[in-house]
């Protein structure tokens, strides 16, 4: 079970907003992408319009033929660090490469719209095939996913980012929840449809693929990383993946919980 103790987790990793890339359009020609690609063989504004999946990823767009996803943000008060997803898959390859995420190739800002290209992930989601797998292969799965986010609470932020980062959690007007608990790097929203294990096979036991839509990652209390799937569960009625949960995130006190699902559910379950 995951455990807050810096011992069990390896040595700090620090990072700073100064080491992100800051630009609004860039591109790693260094990507696995570019070595067999140009520019120009990325797909025009229409093309990824004409791409996109239907249902909920209504914003994201594939391109099997390049091994190519795009991913589409439109800049609003909700979305107001456009680029803050491809700056997290960036600083994760490049610092904690245990995590498995997409390879990030850049992105390009149009007008109040940005587009992340990234790499497709061929594999299925954990919650697409979580009822099938056995016993075993749920431990494997979840053995596989703690030590994922147990590196995640690796990334530390230089003092200055800390303070100021601690002091916007208590300027938010939550009092009902445990402003004691530690700010971590975080998800934000893993949920098992997040997380992207291999398809089907007669001959493998199902592997960790990648940990995709990083969209909501970011500084949180310790406990957000179990308590925000935890909320969804519970209304999912899926008690057997809340069983299993706490292997992947570590565990936290039902009061905690019920503090932060009480505060969700007053801001109407959106978060």
């Amino acid at each position: 079970m995951a455990t807050g103790s810096d011992s069990l987790l390896g040595s700090p990793v620090l990072i700073s907003t100064a080491m992100l890339p800051p630009e609004e359009t860039i591109f790693f020609e260094d990507s696995s992408f570019f070595k067999h690609h140009t520019l120009s063989d990325l797909p025009t504004t229409d093309e990824i319009y004409a791409a996109v999946l239907p249902g909920y990823a209504y914003h994201v767009s594939t391109f099997p033929s390049l091994s190519l996803a795009v991913k589409r943000v439109r800049v609003s008060e909700r979305h107001r660090a456009s680029a803050a997803e491809g700056q997290t898959l960036w600083a994760l390859r490049q610092f904690l490469p245990e995590v498995r995420v997409p390879e990030v190739y850049g992105w390009r800002r149009e007008g109040v719209e940005l587009f992340l290209f990234m790499e497709m992930i061929e594999a299925e989601t954990l919650m697409h095939r979580w009822k099938e797998l056995t016993e075993q292969e749920k431990t494997a799965v979840c053995a596989e996913l703690g030590p994922m986010v147990r590196a995640l609470r690796r990334l530390k932020r230089p003092p200055e980012e800390e303070e100021f980062i601690e002091r916007a959690h208590k300027d938010l007007g939550l009092p009902h929840l445990p402003y004691d608990s530690p700010i971590v790097f975080t998800h934000g929203d893993l949920n098992f449809s997040n997380i992207m294990i291999t398809q089907r096979s007669v001959k493998d036991p199902p592997v960790v693929v990648a940990i995709v839509d990083w969209e909501q990652s970011g500084w949180m209390p310790s406990f957000w990383e179990y308590s925000k799937p935890r909320f969804w569960m519970m209304w999912q009625d899926e008690g057997d993946m809340m069983k299993r949960l706490p292997e992947i995130t570590g565990d936290v006190p039902e009061e905690v919980f019920m503090a932060f699902a009480t505060y969700l559910q007053a801001r109407g379950g959106l978060c």
